[in-house]
Parts: structure tokens; sequence; C-alpha cells
């Protein structure tokens, strides 16, 4: 959910993404996220989650390309793309990781521990961690940069200083400190019921 909330607001209130012509269609932005809400809602399981996230990430793709005027898009698979934008998108997801890394340790956390991601792919933790802001900061920059014909150096530039300027860090460290605070009570409320 914070992820959503993330996404809906650098969307649509950073002034540095309009500055540079990011102009995705709010409202469908807005629909996309109470359908993926919902959907996360009454998810059974993790299987179930991870392809609503799937879902909802091939949809963003499709409304950040149309939002910058890229053309035609298709996500790339482990580092195959040879456009610009799947390379930024890949350049950029690292980042994120580097950040999701960064929070774990900072936190005393495993980084391969296995939450979501964690069953599908070494490093699970990183991965969910980095989840928190990689569709509302890196994908809509790799779409910019590849409109503007940015280098690599450019558009990392360009990330980290959007990284640094929404305090992605501090927001990740916070958010994995609130979700174990509320899974814990959560454990708590549980075996005090199964008691």
């Amino acid at each position: 959910m914070a992820r959503m909330e993330r996404l809906s607001a650098h969307w649509s209130r950073s002034k540095t993404l309009k500055e540079q012509g990011f102009s995705a269609n709010l409202e469908e932005l807005g629909e996309l996220v109470q359908a993926s809400v919902s959907a996360i809602r009454v998810a059974p399981d993790v299987t179930a989650l991870l392809t609503e996230e799937g879902r909802l990430t091939k949809q963003l793709y499709r409304l950040a390309s149309v939002g910058v005027g890229y053309g035609d898009f298709t996500r790339a698979k482990r580092g195959d793309g040879i456009d610009a934008a799947n390379q930024f998108l890949d350049h950029g997801n690292y980042l994120a990781y580097g950040l999701g890394a960064t929070a774990a340790w900072v936190l005393g956390l495993p980084h391969a521990l296995a939450v979501l991601h964690g069953k599908t792919r070494r490093g699970g933790l990183v991965f969910d961690i980095a989840d928190l802001i990689k569709d509302a900061v890196i994908l809509p920059q790799a779409f910019l940069s590849a409109t503007h014909g940015h280098s690599e150096q450019e558009f990392r530039q360009a990330c980290i200083e959007a990284l640094t300027r929404t305090e992605a860090l501090d927001f990740m460290i916070d958010e994995i400190k609130r979700t174990a605070s509320t899974v814990s009570r959560m454990a708590v409320t549980e075996k005090g019921a199964s008691a």
C-alpha cells in the first residue's frame, strides 16, 4: 500500500517530473492504483501478489511511455533490451537495489530474507524494499531520459538527484520499521486469539 501511495504522490506532484515533460494520465493512474489496491486486499497468497505486481508494472510502463511520447515499448528480460528505456530501467533498478540493500543493512536485516521475492530470486528482501520506490522514481526517469537522449551518466545523476530529493532511503527505512511493527502486532493478536 505504501508503494501505491508513493507512486501516486510522486507522479502527480513532482515538479521535476513535470518540468522534464512527464505528463502521464493521472486519472488512469488513479484507476490502476485503485484496481491494484483492491487486488492486493483480496490476494490469497504471495503468488497472487507477485502476479498483481507484474500486471500493474506492465500498465505503468505503458502509461509512462505514452506520457513522454516514447512510442511502442516492450520490457526486455534479463538485461536483453537494446533500446534506451530498457537499459535505463535496468540501470535505475540497480540503483534502487543498492538503496534497498543499504536500508536492510542499516536495520540489521539479512538482505536475502525471503518475504515476497525471496521465493523466486536470491536477495529477496532487497527486491521487496526497492519496489517501494522503483515505480515512483526510477520508471518515469527512465522514459524521460530515453526520450531526451540522455547518456548513462546523465540518467544516473537524474536518478540520484530524484532519490535524494524524495528522501527515498529514509522512506524505505521508515516503511520497513512500520511494516515490522504492524506484522509484530498481528502476530501477537493471532497468538492471543489461539490461546
